[in-house]
């Protein structure tokens, strides 16, 4: 109980008034405590989810050419041209075999011209098979020393004078279709070199000792096995020793036509 003043004296000033309480609301608090968290959601998603990662390093050659100065030319100055690629590796893909087979079915070696001691160097020429409609009663003499042909009438095959010649190519039964044949006239020497066999002096020389019988150049299929295909060639020792060699380089014809052969003739003559 407060003590009551003297008569008198003036009362005491009143307590001033408590200031206005200025803490947020409680609902506050929760709104913050929900809100904050969803807004750091929202910009993790937003602005996380564009992030490409880190960016790749540039390609070597692409940072060489930005940084590498350009390197002098022959004169002394600075020359900024790329150097020019050097050639593509070589490839280990085999070749097609379409390709393959057909180029060693052409190929033939080619023809070796030395002469050996004691002959003449070779000397080319042509020769060459032509027959006539076997009505006109004719057959053809080839003489190998020079490649040179002449005609006389038709026999059955035999021949009235040789006159140096080693080939005959006389009509066989004149039936009206290819019956033509090529053979080596007696007392000479005459053979074939083979496609694939090396087109030498020495080579040409041993195969004319082989002998050549007759062959219907008509019919494919025996000249075929017979090995009478291009690039091949009959061989002489001719009676004038010079050795010869008719390179088969054209065959046309076939069963209904009688055959026509041409090609190179290279002739080693017998020094004097």
């Amino acid at each position: 109980m407060s003590t009551p003043a003297a008569p008198g004296t003036p009362p005491p000033p009143p307590y001033p008034p408590s200031p206005p309480r200025t803490d947020p609301p409680r609902w506050a608090w929760w709104v913050g405590g929900i809100a904050i968290p969803l807004v750091g959601i929202l910009v993790t998603v937003v602005f996380g989810g564009n992030d490409s990662g880190p960016a790749a390093a540039p390609a070597p050659d692409t940072a060489d050419r930005v940084t590498r100065p350009a390197s002098p030319s022959a004169s002394g100055t600075p020359s900024s041209k790329e150097p020019e690629p050097g050639p593509p590796a070589p490839s280990d893909e085999a070749p097609s075999v379409s390709a393959s087979v057909s180029a060693s079915a052409s190929a033939s070696p080619e023809a070796d011209l030395t002469a050996p001691d004691g002959y003449a160097q070779a000397l080319s020429t042509m020769w060459g098979l032509a027959p006539v409609p076997c009505t006109q009663h004719e057959q053809q003499l080839v003489d190998l020393d020079d490649g040179t042909s002449r005609t006389e009438d038709e026999n059955n095959g035999a021949v009235q004078e040789p006159g140096g010649a080693e080939l005959l190519y006389w009509p066989d039964t004149c039936t009206g279709l290819g019956d033509y044949q090529l053979r080596a006239l007696p007392n000479t020497r005459v053979g074939l070199l083979r496609a694939d066999a090396p087109k030498s002096f020495d080579s040409c020389r041993a195969a004319a000792g082989t002998g050549f019988g007759a062959l219907a150049l008509s019919e494919r299929t025996d000249r075929e096995e017979r090995g009478f295909v291009e690039g091949a060639a009959l061989c002489s020792v001719t009676d004038k020793g010079t050795v010869s060699m008719a390179v088969i380089e054209h065959i046309a014809g076939g069963a209904v036509d009688d055959v026509s052969v041409s090609g190179p003739l290279h002739i080693w003559a017998a020094a004097p």
